[in-house]
């Protein structure tokens, strides 16, 4: 008689094989390698979000007196790094509900994207007052740059906070991507 049928309550007695173990014998199998976390798409679509949001957000600041604010990311590429979050954040959404390789890879190619338009515009603060005297002010190309030159030479023109966002956003959508798609890839 079993030691497990003595008590008053009913209990099972523990199973003599492990569940999946192959018939040869061998009591523990290598587990198949996991499919992406929900974490990476997660921490992607943060990513994607944050350059959304940084698109957004002030891409120019000036030291001038009596400045306020700067130019904004969507005076100019923040159209472009906007669009390209939206739909790495999409995609990085549907990466973790179908764990499909090809989605990681895109929004991390997308990603990439966005790093290059916010490496572009830090290294040239000027492009985005250039674009903007276009847009706001109906001048030439020429006489936009010739303006943005000497306002460059007057004040002192950074990158502002929104470039760093949608650089750091991007990063992440890249870096993630690439690791979810790594891991969906292994999970095969």
């Amino acid at each position: 008689m079993s030691e497990y049928s003595q008590s008053s309550y009913a209990q099972s007695a523990p199973p003599l094989h492990s569940a999946g173990a192959p018939s040869g014998g061998a009591a523990h199998a290598s587990p198949a390698p996991a499919a992406p976390s929900k974490k990476i798409a997660i921490f992607a679509i943060v990513g994607s979000v944050i350059a959304l949001v940084g698109s957004m957000v002030n891409w120019v600041v000036s030291d001038a007196e009596g400045a306020t604010g700067g130019i904004k990311g969507i005076d100019g590429d923040g159209i472009i790094t906007l669009i390209i979050a939206l739909v790495a954040a999409i995609l990085f959404i549907a990466a973790m509900a179908t764990k499909k390789a090809a989605l990681y890879l895109v929004g991390g190619v997308l990603g990439l994207a966005m790093a290059i338009v916010a490496a572009i515009n830090m290294a040239d603060p000027e492009r985005l007052v250039t674009q903007k005297l276009k847009d706001d002010e109906g001048v030439s190309q020429k006489v936009a740059e010739k303006a943005a030159e000497q306002a460059a030479k007057l004040y002192e023109m950074t990158a502002g906070p929104g470039l760093y966002m949608v650089l750091i956003g991007a990063l992440m959508a890249l870096a993630l991507g690439a690791l979810g798609f790594m891991k969906a890839r292994a999970a095969r």
